[in-house]
């Protein structure tokens, strides 16, 4: 798996495949899926008010083709309720992400940290849980490991908590290498 990082606004690059978490209990909905919302004008927001939408833990909603997001496929990933947002439940969704990924052949995507700013949880483990849960639900297949690339969607406040994050999972699972943060290191290196 190939980890890199952008700090260029989500609504302003190219992705093949944007994995949101959102939740139940943020109507409209906030951080970047709130963005992407308001540059679908509102569409996420009134599927959410007409019921079509709830948030409910690992909803999952495709938008394929999003007009005016430069997106192939816009997907969102419900997260349950804002004040249940645990570590496991990160995992538990990270590990769902890339079982969804792979029922649709996707082999490369971008992420946000879900509820980043928002909740009491601290990015750098919520990034260590989300790799772990990208790592385990990958390692079931190693031709998905090896070509699988993923890209953190961030803010270049959050750039020390990322390399915290990193470092906590590298520290804690075992990837023997198969994961390559070699395309961070312009991004983390010390100024």
């Amino acid at each position: 798996m190939q980890i890199h990082l952008s700090t260029q606004p989500p609504d302003r690059q190219k992705h093949k495949c944007l994995f949101l978490g959102f939740f139940e209990d943020e109507k409209p909905p906030r951080g970047i899926c709130g963005l992407m919302d308001w540059r679908l004008n509102g569409l996420i927001s009134r599927e959410i008010k007409q019921g079509h939408i709830l948030g409910a833990f690992k909803e999952q909603v495709a938008i394929p083709q999003p007009e005016r997001i430069d997106a192939e496929l816009l997907l969102l990933f419900g997260l349950g309720s804002l004040a249940d947002l645990s570590y496991d439940r990160i995992y538990e969704a990270a590990y769902a992400v890339m079982a969804a990924a792979g029922r649709m052949k996707l082999w490369e995507f971008s992420f946000d940290l879900p509820g980043d700013g928002r909740s009491a949880l601290a990015p750098a483990a919520v990034l260590e849980a989300m790799l772990t849960g990208f790592f385990d639900g990958l390692s079931e297949d190693i031709a998905r490991l090896t070509h699988t690339k993923v890209c953190l969607v961030a803010s270049p406040g959050n750039l020390e908590e990322i390399a915290e994050g990193l470092k906590r999972f590298n520290e804690n699972v075992k990837h023997m290498g198969s994961v390559d943060f070699s395309l961070l290191q312009s991004h983390l290196a010390p100024s």
